[in-house]
């Protein structure tokens, strides 16, 4: 790659010839490509581009694309340069030659925004060379804005190295990578007008479907069901056909003169039947819908909705906004429905669902590749036409349709690649537009389409929209003339029907439901749970499942815990998905338990969902089957790296292969360790490979037998050697009778929410179970009653190596028993003060015990406190009753010397273990039941006296570690507090150490323990 003070050299060398030479370079008789080879290309490779494709990379992974065809307003135009990083566009680049003046005419700037905006490109470059000019494109374009509206700077070739390190510093390869481009970029967003164009197509559609639903339910006798079926199907015939329009499939401007004549919707429904002779698709199909043909609907509606997709009032052009940008916006839209008040009129308001999910996550369509790459392209590579005509590729939750299209897409690219090696031999396969430019019969598209590719959503509309997306994918590249000559030469219509395709239905809950369900459920409930029978050969895929199952399963399941939404887990629990529900599980691994039992042998399964699937407690029923049925191939963790930019959760992906795993085999292991990653770099080394140094990569070792009902981790080869000689030590392991979570209250104090319940005479952030000094006193109590209030420690008080025996909250400690009300008679001041919050007590117990009280051994005495959620392992020995709530784990054994425990807890060796083979979320360690059971714990023998020694030595070292802090508490000067921070770090070291001895870990293995907790 070229380095920033070469690419200098080279842009000084062109400005001094394009100085020398600039008369001649300026007369109008110098052409647009000698600009370009001689000067706009050198400026671009200067920058670190690969604009000739030095490297041979194949067509679709290409740096830079030189006319990146592009149609606008019914004529083919392309901006000259597309800038890409693993295939995926980044920037445009739009040459003009000298003579045209770029700072003036205003044509040459819309133009560049015009392309920019309608692929979502959001900033994009006007140069001549002589002049160079920074667009932002995110403002929609209009042909009479000046050429000023957008512009981010403008320079002449003389500031070229005075501003080097501004243009390198946004549009330079090395820049992108480095995310650079994307922080230029996020830094000009929000200014005045900046608006992207899938933003504002669904503003559009979405006033389409009020002003439809309205004017429908007013001049119409509708149900909710009907309404929302209708105005979807207007929408999308519409969208369908002015998409048509621009690929000059159809007649341009057909809907445009039917909007400017009266009784425009029945002459709409001439032209959709018209369609649906042509297509034959499930858009247009009138033997199904009964309903469209009926209904009345005011032309002005109708015409606001059709005249705004015409230029000059739309700024769209449909044969640019690609497949990916309206399936982004239909996930969108899908997310609200249209409902009827109790005077029948219409209103759109977001679905209960979406709601609870806290809004729509559209999948980044790097991700996509990335998983149908891993899928679909392992699958299909090296093999003929022929043997992929069996493949079966499904997405369970397709929604709109991304996964199937790309997969659909990556299959077309593959045919085409295949026929391209004998041209003239596969003629009845590909024709050729001009000279290197070869395309696929839709014959062809068709038959691949209705074999390869399959879909479920419970959603309709959803259903409606991906068959929708993957019709336009087929029409991508046709012209009326070749959509008439099928019509013509084979009698047949240009799209297949995806009914038996594209199914609706809910995957996760067959007709099985309705033998167990105590009640038959009335239309509305069946209609809601849409059962789904896999099994069934003519509303199912029983003939696939029959030969054998699917070949493939991608997609994006939903993600959605038990608290958030418990009807739809208790719906599931009366079918024969039931045997895969656990406590605190989410919703999307029954996807991949089904996706595992619908796959053939062989088959392969990759979804993005999130990542803590291989610790959690309620995903063992998933790790088991996974462990027993497949062998993992892939793991890509995202970690803190935000895939859905408006979510904060943390994701993965990973690639099964159904099959019956050996006893050991090798995954391969990726993550995200640098936070900063751009998404260009992460893009790029998704699909590519290259430019990884933010991402760590290692194969690790599985073997399913051993980690069954365990976690799961995926350690590095030496890292994995170093756990093996830990676990083959004299060693011994926690019991889940010697560890438990601290006391789970639930309403621990006054929050906002209970404030709008509670109404007035209440303070935010007053106790309700748990109390503090003041509040307790002011309850009067009785001896009786001082009984149930228990010392409650918190972080303050105990953290590592910590202790402070002075409690400043107090838990009020009742029981299951006390959800008998007769219990808490005795204690009638607690009573009074309980009953203030009667409204907002949701314990299991309520309305006077708190949630769970735990094993009251655990807080009495001995015993080890340790934080849940900690960047390092907090443990504390604590002699004295405390009691703490549930971000603490206690542990008490009588096996072995507390104290020392607690110096091998706190140790850097248990720390590797924790960070590697425990749970995490991001850094931070989750140390709780499951990783503590797995500790390999020291067996110390008190005959061996080295052993005693360093037990001795360990007790001392944490007897005087907690009593430094104890210190630290109460000094103020800071040279003080250095000192005994000093002390503390030294005798931490001195118990690595000898834990270190312990465990015969060498010098080499330390390095490796220490350079992996940096």
């Amino acid at each position: 790659m070229i380095t920033k003070e070469q690419g200098k050299g080279i842009i000084k060398k062109l400005i001094d010839t394009f100085r020398y030479n600039i008369q001649q370079y300026s007369q109008t008789s110098y052409k647009e490509a000698h600009v370009r080879k001689e000067f706009i290309d050198k400026f671009f490779v200067a920058l670190g581009w690969d604009v000739n494709n030095e490297e041979g990379a194949s067509e679709r992974y290409k740096e830079v694309i030189n006319e990146d065809a592009i149609k606008i307003g019914g004529k083919t135009k392309a901006p000259d340069y597309a800038f890409r990083i693993g295939g995926t566009r980044i920037f445009f680049a739009e040459a003009k030659k000298p003579s045209v003046n770029i700072k003036q005419d205003s044509e040459p700037a819309f133009q560049l925004r015009r392309y920019a905006w309608n692929s979502k490109i959001p900033i994009s470059i006007l140069t001549d060379f002589q002049e160079f000019v920074v667009y932002d494109c995110r403002i929609k374009p209009d042909p009479k804005d000046s050429p000023v509206v957008g512009r981010l700077f403008y320079i002449n070739y003389e500031q070229y190295l005075d501003r080097f390190e501004e243009i390198w510093d946004i549009f330079s390869k090395e820049a992108v990578l480095r995310g650079s481009f994307d922080r230029y970029v996020e830094s000009n967003k929000g200014k005045k007008g900046t608006s992207e164009v899938d933003s504002e197509f669904l503003k559009e559609i979405e006033q389409w479907r009020e002003d439809l639903a309205k004017n429908i339910a007013l001049r119409n006798q509708v149900s909710i069901s009907e309404l929302n079926f209708v105005v979807q199907k207007i929408i999308d015939r519409i969208l369908f056909l002015r998409i048509c329009e621009d690929k000059s499939i159809e007649p341009y401007e057909k809907l445009r003169n039917i909007a400017e004549k009266p009784e425009i919707y029945r002459n709409l429904m001439t032209y959709f039947k018209y369609a649906d002779d042509k297509y034959d698709s499930g858009i247009f199909d009138f033997k199904k819908d009964n309903l469209s043909g009926k209904i009345i609907i005011d032309d002005k509606v109708l015409k606001d909705v059709i005249m705004n997709l015409y230029y000059p009032h739309s700024p769209y052009d449909f044969s640019v906004l690609s497949i990916e940008i309206l399936g982004n916006v239909y996930e969108q839209f899908l997310g609200k429905t249209i409902t009827l008040t109790a005077s029948n009129r219409a209103k759109v308001e977001e679905k209960p669902d979406v709601r609870k999910a806290g809004g729509v996550y559209y999948t980044p369509e790097y991700v996509v590749d990335y998983i149908v790459e891993n899928t679909v392209g392992t699958l299909i590579e090296g093999k003929t036409p022929k043997e992929i005509e069996r493949i079966k590729i499904l997405d369970p939750a397709c929604g709109s349709g991304t996964f199937l299209v790309r997969a659909y897409s990556y299959l077309l690219e593959h045919h085409l690649s295949y026929y391209l090696k004998n041209p003239q031999k596969n003629k009845k396969e590909i024709y050729q537009v001009k000279e290197n430019q070869w395309y696929l019969t839709t014959e062809l598209r068709k038959k691949i389409l209705l074999n390869n590719i399959f879909g479920v959503d419970i959603d309709s509309q959803a259903v409606e929209l991906a068959k929708l997306s993957l019709l336009l994918k087929v029409l991508e590249n046709e012209t009326k003339e070749s959509v008439n000559q099928q019509l013509k030469l084979f009698q047949e219509r240009a799209l297949p029907n995806l009914d038996k395709n594209i199914r609706c239905g809910n995957s996760l809950v067959n007709s099985s439901y309705f033998k167990q369900a105590t009640l038959t459920p009335n239309a509305e409930e069946i209609s809601k749970i849409n059962p789904f029978d896999w099994d069934d050969k003519e509303n199912g895929f029983g003939n696939i499942l029959t030969e054998g199952g699917f070949d493939v399963v991608i997609g994006n399941p939903p993600y959605v815990k038990e608290y958030t939404n418990r009807e739809i887990f208790e719906t599931l629990k009366k079918t024969d998905m039931a045997k895969y529900y656990q406590g605190k599980m989410d919703f999307w691994y029954l996807f991949t338990c089904k996706a595992m039992d619908i796959m053939r042998e062989k088959g392969l399964h990759s979804f993005i969902a999130q990542n803590n699937w291989i610790t959690s407690a309620g995903a063992s029923i998933l790790r088991n089957k996974i462990l027993a049925e497949s062998k993992l191939l892939s793991f890509f963790d995202f970690n803190d790296f935000k895939v859905f930019k408006d979510a904060s959760i943390q994701t993965m992906v990973f690639v099964i292969e159904k099959t019956k795993p050996p006893k050991a085999y090798n995954v391969n292991y990726y993550k995200i360790i640098n936070k900063k990653i751009s998404k260009e770099e992460l893009r790029n080394y998704l699909l590519t490979g290259k430019d990884g140094n933010s991402i760590e990569k290692f194969k690790a070792k599985i073997e399913p037998q051993e980690i069954r009902d365990k976690t799961i981790s995926f350690v590095n080869t030496p890292i994995g050697d170093i756990f093996e000689k830990m676990r083959n030590s004299r060693v011994f392991y926690l019991t889940e009778k010697e560890i438990t979570n601290g006391v789970q209250v639930q309403q621990e104090c006054v929050n906002k929410s209970h404030l709008k319940m509670l109404g007035s005479g209440f303070k935010l952030g007053e106790g309700i179970f748990i109390i503090s000094d003041d509040e307790k006193n002011k309850l009067h109590l009785t001896e009786k009653e001082k009984e149930l209030i228990k010392p409650l420690f918190t972080p303050n008080e105990i953290d590592r190596y910590k202790i402070d025996n002075k409690n400043k909250y107090w838990v009020i400690y009742t029981g299951s028993k006390f959800r008998n009300p007769a219990e808490i008679k005795p204690y009638p001041h607690i009573k009074e003060h309980l009953d203030r919050f009667r409204k907002i007590i949701t314990t299991d117990f309520k309305p006077y015990g708190i949630h769970r009280t735990r094993d009251e051994r655990f807080f009495k005495g001995e015993k080890i406190v340790s934080i849940r959620k900690c960047p390092v392992p907090s443990f504390s020995f604590v002699n004295f009753d405390s009691y703490v709530n549930q971000v603490y784990y206690v542990i008490k054994t009588e096996r072995i010397n507390m104290k020392f425990l607690t110096g091998l807890l706190n140790s850097k060796l248990l720390h590797f273990w924790l960070y590697h083979k425990g749970k995490r979320q991001g850094e931070q360690l989750q140390v709780d039941k499951a990783p503590l059971l797995e500790l390999p714990i020291y067996k110390l023998e008190d005959s061996n006296k080295q052993e005693k020694k360093i037990k001795d030595e360990i007790i001392k070292s944490v007897e005087a570690i907690t009593e430094i802090k104890k210190k630290l508490e109460t000094v103020n000067l800071n040279s003080e507090k250095l000192l005994l921070e000093k002390q503390i770090n030294a005798l931490e070291e001195k118990i690595d150490d000898m834990i270190y001895k312990l465990y015969d870990v060498s010098d080499d293995e330390k390095k490796i323990i220490e350079e992996s907790l940096k």
